[in-house]
């Protein structure tokens, strides 16, 4: 997914952000969730466990076209860094793939084909 496609993307899975140099945006993220930005440099700094380990937290500084994958859950806040603003792409973990994938097969009642299902005669 390039970044023009992620941008327009209606997946709920996704989320735009608009950062000003004057202003972060904190929030809590699960493990696994994606940063990228679109625009800008943007400073992740991520908390331990809690809020208040926010001041001493991991840092990662991400420019334009780069990702940041948050390896633990926990509050994330994200700035504009160098005194511009930013856009960035917040993207939520999903599922396992083949089991997403397995799962809209089941929901379409796609269960014909398997083996089990058949009802062929098998010569002998």
């Amino acid at each position: 997914m390039n970044k023009e496609n992620a941008m327009n993307s209606p997946d709920s899975n996704t989320a735009r952000i608009q950062l000003g140099h004057d202003r972060s945006n904190m929030f809590y993220a699960s493990r696994g969730t994606a940063i990228v930005s679109l625009q800008g440099n943007i400073l992740i700094a991520e908390a331990a466990s809690h809020l208040v380990d926010i001041t001493v937290a991991n840092r990662a500084l991400i420019a334009e076209g780069d990702c940041h994958v948050i390896q633990r859950g926990g509050w994330v806040r994200l700035c504009a860094q160098g005194g511009g603003k930013a856009t960035g792409l917040i993207i939520l973990p999903t599922r396992n793939f083949l089991g997403s994938l397995l799962a809209r097969w089941l929901r379409r009642g796609n269960t014909s084909t398997h083996p089990a299902n058949r009802t062929e005669a098998i010569e002998s």
